[in-house]
């Protein structure tokens, strides 16, 4: 599997010096040893940042940023400004990936021709370790991105994935926002010809309190942008979309609610425009057959008004 062909790690970084090691770890034991590791310390406070460094001077293939804090956009962002390698991809400081990690993904993307190969992603420790085994699936680019705003077969997150390094020209995370994946994901798949998913969960997504999303701020509520300008690419670009756009509008909108209901965390301007979306987009959302259960639910239950709904969402919770 190994030869001339470069592939690029960009690893942001930010006070996670309690699981940084088992990341790095992770990564520096691939079967696919022709990687460059970026690491961009953005601004740590807590030791990683020597940790970093650590790291770099043990194993050539390291290449530490060290920078002021900016968030985990600006941080990919200059990891993506010096890649190297024909593809990349990204891991995220304290989760973990097993050994034949980057050797599946590249495998799949060759073999397949695509532009973007990805993997399952998983909460649990017991990621396999993939192989041969690995059943995938080819999807064109409207196909792919499809699935991506049902929220069924693949999903937004930038982990997990090995992309062609040519999608990224002139294309750059979001920065100032908590939704940058959801963000940047229809622009980097709508350039691609062709999507290779396995769904084998091979990418440890570590959950935790401290976590950048571990708790709810009402700035999160950017996700309702998001989807907005989302809407309004499809539209223009790819019409045939639209319905799965609107979809993942009322999933965001729902979301938004949900959280604010249940966290007491809430805005009034914000609980307002998501009942008005709500309500502008429950009806198509019942009546397409490629909405999810979850969504049809909330569809449903709205239609007894704002205060059911929110009643219904802190009973659960509860």
């Amino acid at each position: 599997m190994n030869g001339n062909h470069l592939i690029s790690v960009i690893i942001p970084v930010y006070n996670v010096s309690q699981y940084l090691g088992e990341c790095l770890d992770s990564v520096l034991s691939q079967t696919y040893t022709d990687i460059e590791i970026i690491i961009v310390d953005d601004g740590s406070t807590d030791g990683s940042s020597k940790i970093c460094d650590d790291y770099a001077y043990r194993d050539a293939r390291i290449v530490v940023i060290h920078s002021e804090n900016h968030g985990p956009s600006a941080a990919r962002n200059a990891g993506l400004d010096i890649m190297r390698g024909e593809c990349v991809t990204f891991i995220d400081s304290d989760d973990v990936v097993p050994e034949t990690y980057i050797a599946t993904l590249y495998r799949n993307m060759k073999e397949a021709d695509a532009d973007i190969s990805s993997v399952g992603i998983s909460t649990s420790r017991k990621c396999r370790s993939g192989g041969r085994g690995c059943k995938s699936q080819i999807y064109d680019s409207v196909s792919a991105m499809k699935q991506i705003l049902y929220q069924k077969v693949m999903d937004n997150a930038v982990s997990g994935k090995l992309y062609k390094s040519e999608l990224w020209k002139n294309e750059r995370f979001r920065t100032g926002i908590f939704y940058e994946d959801l963000e940047i994901f229809y622009h980097l798949y709508g350039k691609a010809h062709r999507v290779v998913h396995c769904a084998e969960a091979m990418y440890y997504y570590r959950q935790h309190r401290v976590s950048r999303m571990g708790k709810f701020v009402l700035k999160r509520a950017d996700v309702l942008d998001v989807t907005d300008e989302i809407v309004q690419y499809v539209t223009d670009n790819c019409p045939q979309l639209i319905a799965a756009a609107c979809d993942r509008k009322f999933s965001a909108n729902m979301n938004i609610l949900w959280l604010m209901s249940t966290t007491g965390i809430s805005d009034d301007a914000i609980v307002a425009r998501c009942w008005k979306n709500i309500k502008a987009l429950r009806l198509s959302s019942l009546l397409n057959g490629n909405v999810r259960l979850k969504n049809k639910i909330g569809a449903l239950t709205s239609f007894g008004g704002l205060w059911l709904l929110q009643t219904v969402f802190k009973f659960f919770k509860a």
